[in-house]
């Protein structure tokens, strides 16, 4: 894959993640979502004398990250899922990290040029798999699941409150071989919109959602990340919505209270306006910080 993607890549909340971090010349830092690399790059540029541990899901994306990074040799690949965070340091035998991130949302390059049904526009696919290891594509979902099964997962995902309309229509009309049919007919079906917010928009996130298991991959990470963690290391989470942001919320809390260490964000940071006003895939985020005990 050629480093020249028709997109402009553009790492979120960038200033708030390197401030909280507080990266020295010998951190160990792994970047537990790597995508193309974008704050892996700053993160590689601050720790001259330290070791970076870039993962991501998708080995695609992995080797436009190693292009955009082979100029620092102080880089480790692995591709896998983070929640097998702490088996993949073990076998890269990395060093427990002073800081942790993952931020979680989806990459530009599975937007525009993946191809794997996420974008609204895409007449080629209705995969939405990040991973080629996960089982089960938004395609089989759609044309082989019951009509409750389907509207359960658009509802408990998504937040759409219009669900079961959708999946109706969804069986009815079925089959759907590309996203951009898929997303034409729920723009007919759904009456109620969120000003410029598509309306097929928490019915693709749920499908994205389940075909995933990100909820499931979260929760199995958090606290093995704790566990890895350095001592007096930090932990940054980039979340995008509510679900997100709830599991990430409550586990930090119980994590305080349980005496692992403590919360560094008491309200989760958001985008600065203007961040918000340029980078219109950052305006969602939610940023929240732990510090291990020492």
């Amino acid at each position: 894959m050629a480093d020249t993607p028709g997109y402009v890549h553009t790492p979120v909340m960038l200033n708030e993640v390197l401030e909280t971090a507080r990266l020295t010349s010998g951190s160990a830092v792994i970047d537990c979502t790597c995508g193309e690399g974008g704050h892996s790059r700053e993160f590689a540029r601050r720790i001259p004398g330290g070791s970076l541990l870039c993962i991501d899901r998708d080995p695609r994306i992995l080797e436009i990250a190693r292009t955009r990074l082979s100029d620092h040799p102080n880089i480790t690949f692995a591709n896998g899922v983070f929640d097998r965070i702490d088996e993949i340091v073990q076998e890269q035998n990395f060093p427990p990290p002073d800081f942790i991130l993952a931020d979680l949302g989806i990459s530009m390059f599975h937007l525009k040029e993946a191809g794997i049904g996420i974008s609204y526009t895409d007449k080629e696919s209705l995969d939405m798999r990040l991973s080629p290891d996960e089982n089960i594509s938004a395609e089989r979902v759609i044309n082989t699941f019951k009509e409750q099964e389907i509207a359960d997962i658009i509802y408990k995902y998504g937040e759409e409150f219009e669900s079961r309309k959708i999946a109706r229509e969804i069986y009815r009309n079925r089959p759907f071989h590309n996203a951009a049919d898929l997303a034409d007919l729920i723009r007919r079906v759904k009456r109620h919109t969120k000003g410029r917010i598509h309306p097929a928009t928490q019915t693709f996130q749920a499908l994205r959602i389940f075909v995933n298991r990100e909820l499931d991959v979260l929760e199995l990470f958090l606290p093995k990340a704790l566990e890895v963690l350095k001592p007096g290391g930090r932990i940054v989470i980039l979340s995008f919505h509510s679900l997100e942001d709830r599991i990430v919320k409550y586990f930090f809390r119980e994590a305080e209270k349980d005496g692992y260490g403590q919360i560094l964000t008491k309200k989760p940071l958001t985008p600065s306006p203007e961040e918000a006003r340029l980078n219109a895939a950052a305006r969602s985020t939610k940023m929240r910080a732990f510090e291990k005990r020492i």
